[in-house]
C-alpha cells in the first residue's frame, strides 16, 4: 500500500497521532490505507480537491465573460483554448493570456475583452488549483478519521452498532461526528452554476 496523490496527511504524522513509534513499520500499510480512505471521504463530502494539482477542464461557452471553474483556489492558468467543434485535436485556437485573468474570487476565469464564444464543450482550460499546504483543520479532520478507522479495526467494532457487558450497553459511533464534519464543512464546493463543466484531472 502507498499513499495516494490526494492524501491529506503524511504517514509520519498519522503514526505520531496514533502513538505508533516511527521505527515500527508493521502497521504502515494499514495506516496508509486509512489515510487514503479518510482523504477520499473528505473530498467526497466537500465535492472538491484540496491538494494543489493540474486540472484540465472542458466547458460549454455561453456568450459570457466569466467561467466559473470547478476547482479552487486557482493559482495559475497554464493554457486556454477554444474549438468550435469541441474536438481539440489540433485545430483549436490558443487564447492570448493577455485576454483573460483569474477572478478575484479565485475560482473563475474572466475575459478581459469579448465574451467567450458559445458552443458545446468548446472551451478547454488547463489550470492549477488547490492548496500547496493542506489547511490544518483539514489535516486534523483526516487524522481523526484515521484514528477512528484504526480503533474500529483494533476493537473489532466494524459493523457493530453497540456492545456491552452485563446490563451495560455502549453505542458505537458509525460515522464522523458533527464536530469533525464542521472542521471541513467550510471548504465544501460552492453551489454555483458550472456551465455543465466536464473535467479531467492530470
Amino acid at each position: 500500500m502507498a499513499l495516494n496523490a490526494n492524501a491529506l496527511v503524511t504517514l509520519a504524522l498519522a503514526k505520531s497521532y496514533l502513538k505508533i513509534p516511527a521505527l515500527e513499520t508493521s502497521q504502515d500499510s494499514i495506516v496508509e490505507f486509512f489515510i487514503n480512505a479518510a482523504s477520499d471521504y473528505i473530498e467526497s463530502e466537500i465535492d472538491r480537491k484540496i491538494k494543489s494539482q493540474t486540472i484540465t477542464e472542458y466547458q460549454h461557452g455561453r456568450a459570457s465573460n466569466i467561467l466559473v471553474l470547478k476547482q479552487y483556489p486557482v493559482t495559475a492558468i497554464s493554457s486556454f483554448a477554444t474549438d468550435s467543434a469541441g474536438k481539440f485535436t489540433g485545430s483549436e485556437t490558443i487564447v492570448d493570456p493577455a485576454e483573460y485573468t483569474i477572478g478575484d474570487d479565485g475560482n473563475s476565469l474572466i475575459s478581459l475583452g469579448s465574451f467567450f464564444p458559445k458552443g458545446y464543450n468548446n472551451l478547454k482550460i488547463v489550470y492549477t488549483a488547490g492548496y500547496a499546504t493542506v489547511p490544518s483543520d483539514i489535516q486534523n479532520a483526516c487524522l481523526w478519521l484515521v484514528v477512528y478507522y484504526h480503533k474500529m479495526r483494533e476493537n473489532g467494532d466494524i459493523g457493530r452498532t453497540s456492545k456491552g457487558k452485563g446490563d451495560e450497553s455502549v453505542n458505537i459511533l458509525q460515522e464522523a461526528p458533527m464536530e469533525v464534519k464542521n472542521m471541513f464543512s467550510r471548504y465544501r464546493r460552492l453551489d454555483v452554476p458550472l456551465s455543465n463543466a466536464m473535467t479531467r484531472n492530470g
